[in-house]
């Protein structure tokens, strides 16, 4: 017995003479400790105080409660505003606590009888103990020393309620102002708007009904110890001075004189409250398999006396899933839709205020829900990613739309031939766990097709008449994947040779193929997983074979002194169908005697362009001396002969011989009118022939000539 404690555990406090509580909705603890003028209050474990200085006296009204004055508050209650009603017996007063702030509703201060009719702040009070709430508003107030309970209205005046101001205990079946109540004490309101007196010395506990008319609910009038299990209105009490209202109606008595609650139950007799005796309360419960979206827990409670009533609760692991009320001591409770799987269910009964509270558990095994999807058929060419594949599903049920999905899925392999697989659906979402998937007779398949090819030609770079024609050709999937199987390369539309596709391209030969424009194509077969295909014609120009020309570029005849030399420029040139890649040789018959050629250079290759060659002819020296001489024999002979003729007198044949000799050499000479520079002989003309040899690409020789005239003096 003391005061401390505050901010800490609450049942580590000291408390002084502890003489009324009060519960708000949420839980909230509050105490009348009346010894240390204070009412104190309990939230989460831990003790404070609510109002009151701790100073015997009167003070505060207006101001914060914790600074206020008591002196000795008694009972206190809880109005429907959650306002703390206190009765400050000592002050005669009744206060109320809102918001911090404390303020004196009923009474002036002064212990005594006065102010019915009037306000209640202006009334007189004895020793009031005792105070409760009524849901329209009403305050009732047990105004011990005067042998009243007095009410006051929502207007604030005040009224004797109970009670004719005299000690005694007649009145029962009359109204009850008119009753005689013998010290009052602690009062409580029932959900029906009955009010509960614990009237102390008549050892009773009386009701006034919303008649006005008392009646004795519990106490024979004789002071003893009451009996569990008795009629109640037959029981010894010994002074009851406070009084409660169960949450089921039953009206419970503090019976202080023996130590003792008692709750006056149903059956009109009283009882020891379920936490103050050795009853046990049999709860069992059972919860059959079901399937997902059905499930449902029966339980029946069982324990004297009677028939328990109250709430049930069923968690499943921590979590609430319902609540039931008992009806007949049993109850039937409908779960919500558990997920699939094990349950560990456990019902919990509160009690009543006379049956204990019990708890029970049942397994129930929730199986997954059956649905099914349907999906959609779809088709994708070989080689091809699969394509996002859709369906529906059906019988999910409504509360889980949106947290159950279907991802569909084909059995197909990567590279999958060509053919039908089947699709098969996985649920996902939140709620996928609570059902099984089957897929419908009819749902679609994923049917893969050929995939489309691109055949094409590759030209090429060079093609010549009766050379071999190298043909290429390539298959492409428009997907993956590499096609397999035969092309056919035609010519003109014509076929002119079959191969098979090696990694997609094959290749072969037209052998001797005309000069000219051919049209090429190829045609692919196709195979298991692709589709036939053809190019597109290409154009191919087959030329003749590449051939050259010899030709003088300069002046094909030229006349030289004999000794001397003589240049002739020649050309090589590519002709036919492309570039003469071959090396050409030079080379000339039909010289002069004695006569020496060269080339520059002796070797070319004319390509794409002409290369130029300059021959050179060098005459021979003897040639040219013996031709020089010839004009001074002929004048040695012509002078020899003029001796022989003109000279001293000869005989006859000397004479013949000089004149043949003259004769020859006039013949020698020439005749007709000559210049000193003019040769004195003939120029002989030489037809000189120059050969060009190379070798084409089909490896033949080929030879080109060109002929030039050479003329010596």
């Amino acid at each position: 017995q003391g005061f401390s404690g505050d901010g800490g555990a609450a049942t580590a406090a000291e408390l002084n003479e502890p003489a009324g509580v009060a519960v708000r909705s949420d839980g909230t603890l509050y105490i009348a400790d009346a010894g240390n003028q204070r009412i104190r209050t309990v939230q989460g474990g831990t003790i404070s105080t609510f109002a009151g200085n701790g100073v015997r006296g009167f003070s505060g009204d207006g101001d914060a409660a914790t600074a206020a004055s008591f002196n000795g508050p008694a009972a206190i209650a809880i109005d429907a505003s959650g306002a703390l009603l206190v009765c400050d017996r000592g002050n005669a007063r009744v206060r109320r606590i809102s918001a911090g702030v404390i303020q004196t509703i009923v009474g002036n201060g002064v212990q005594g009888f006065a102010g019915d009719g009037g306000a209640a702040t202006a009334a007189e009070l004895r020793e009031p103990s005792g105070v409760a709430t009524s849901a329209d508003g009403r305050v009732f107030i047990a105004d011990t020393g005067n042998q009243r309970v007095r009410v006051v209205s929502g207007a604030g005046t005040i009224a004797t309620f109970a009670g004719t101001g005299v000690a005694g205990s007649s009145g029962d079946g009359a109204p009850a102002v008119s009753a005689e109540l013998n010290r009052p004490m602690g009062l409580a309101v029932d959900a029906a708007g009955e009010l509960f007196i614990a009237d102390q010395n008549n050892h009773r506990l009386r009701r006034v009904a919303t008649d006005g008319t008392i009646a004795s609910v519990a106490g024979s009038g004789l002071q003893g110890v009451p009996a569990d299990g008795v009629v109640a209105i037959s029981a010894q009490e010994n002074l009851p001075v406070s009084a409660a209202v169960s949450r089921f109606g039953w009206p419970i008595i503090a019976d202080t004189g023996s130590g003792t609650l008692r709750i006056v139950f149903a059956d009109g007799r009283q009882y020891a409250p379920a936490g103050l005796s050795s009853r046990a309360t049999v709860l069992s419960v059972s919860a059959p398999s079901a399937v997902y979206g059905t499930a449902q827990s029966a339980m029946s409670v069982t324990g004297g006396p009677g028939t328990p009533l109250g709430a049930v609760q069923i968690t499943d692991g921590a979590t609430v899933v319902a609540n039931g009320s008992l009806a007949q001591g049993a109850a039937t409770i409908a779960l919500p839709i558990l997920s699939a799987g094990d349950h560990t269910l456990t019902a919990t009964y509160a009690g009543d205020g006379l049956h204990p509270s019990a708890t029970a558990t049942a397994m129930l095994a929730v199986q997954p829900a059956s649905i099914t999807a349907n999906a959609a058929a779809a088709t994708m060419s070989y080689g091809a990613q699969i394509p996002a594949l859709t369906g529906t599903l059906e019988g999910v049920l409504a509360q889980d739309q949106g947290n159950v999905a279907a991802a569909f899925s084909a059995s197909a392999p990567a590279m999958a031939p060509v053919g039908s697989y089947p699709i098969t659906a996985t649920l996902t979402g939140a709620a996928s766990g609570n059902y099984s998937v089957s897929m419908a007779e009819n749902s679609g398949l994923l049917t893969v097709v050929q995939a489309a090819t691109v055949a094409s030609m590759a030209l090429p770079s060079t093609a010549y008449a009766t050379l071999p024609l190298q043909l290429s050709g390539s298959v492409a999937s428009t997907t993956s994947g590499t096609p397999t199987g035969t092309v056919q390369f035609l010519d003109g539309g014509k076929v002119i040779a079959t191969a098979s596709l090696v990694n997609g391209t094959a290749s072969a030969v037209e052998l001797n193929p005309a000069s000219g424009s051919h049209s090429l194509s190829i045609v692919y077969s196709g195979d298991t997983n692709f589709r036939a295909s053809t190019s597109a014609n290409l154009i191919e120009a087959v030329n003749a074979l590449p051939d050259f020309t010899v030709a003088a570029t300069g002046s094909s005849q030229q006349t030289v002194v004999a000794g001397s030399t003589a240049s002739y420029s020649l050309s090589v040139a590519s002709a036919g169908g492309g570039p003469f890649t071959g090396a050409v040789t030079l080379s000339a018959s039909g010289l002069p005697a004695g006569a020496a050629v060269s080339f520059s250079p002796p070797v070319v290759v004319p390509g794409v362009s002409t290369a130029a060659v300059t021959m050179t002819v060098t005459t021979a020296t003897a040639t040219a001396e013996r031709m020089r001489g010839a004009p001074q024999v002929a004048l040695a002979f012509l002078g020899g002969g003029l001796l022989l003729i003109f000279g001293p007198r000869r005989r006859p044949p000397v004479r013949l011989l000089a004149m043949l000799i003259f004769v020859g050499t006039l013949g020698i000479t020439g005749c007709g009118a000559r210049t000193a520079s003019e040769s004195v002989l003939p120029v002989q003309s030489f037809a000189i022939q120059v050969q060009a040899t190379g070798t084409n690409l089909a490896g033949n020789v080929v030879v080109h000539s060109v002929a030039v005239t050479l003329g010596v003096e």
